[in-house]
């Protein structure tokens, strides 16, 4: 439901805010760098946080859910080109906002 990961990302961002300004995308971390508002010796810090926190909660996933996991890959009719261009679409888009 996408009002459900809407409500859990707004949760996610004005929990988070006070602490790191709601940044908890790498492609966020590197727009604000480009953008001048982060620090590039910040940006570098929050993509490790982040990449490590990401790495976590797939580590947590597999471990409380193995063997069912979820397989990760666009569904027919799409293929990985479509994926990447609807996540580069969204991600622009969340960098934008």
């Amino acid at each position: 439901n996408a009002t459900a990961i809407a409500a859990v990302l707004m949760v996610m961002i004005y929990s988070t805010g006070p602490v790191s300004g709601g940044n908890l995308n790498p492609a966020v971390s590197f727009s604000l760098g480009l953008t001048g508002d982060l620090p590039w010796s910040s940006v570098f810090k929050y993509w490790v946080a982040q990449l490590l926190a990401g790495a976590a909660a797939g580590g947590a996933y597999v471990a409380l859910f193995a063997p069912k996991t979820a397989t990760l890959a666009p569904s027919a009719p799409f293929s990985w080109p479509y994926a990447l261009l609807a996540e580069a679409i969204y991600t622009c888009m969340l960098c934008f906002v």
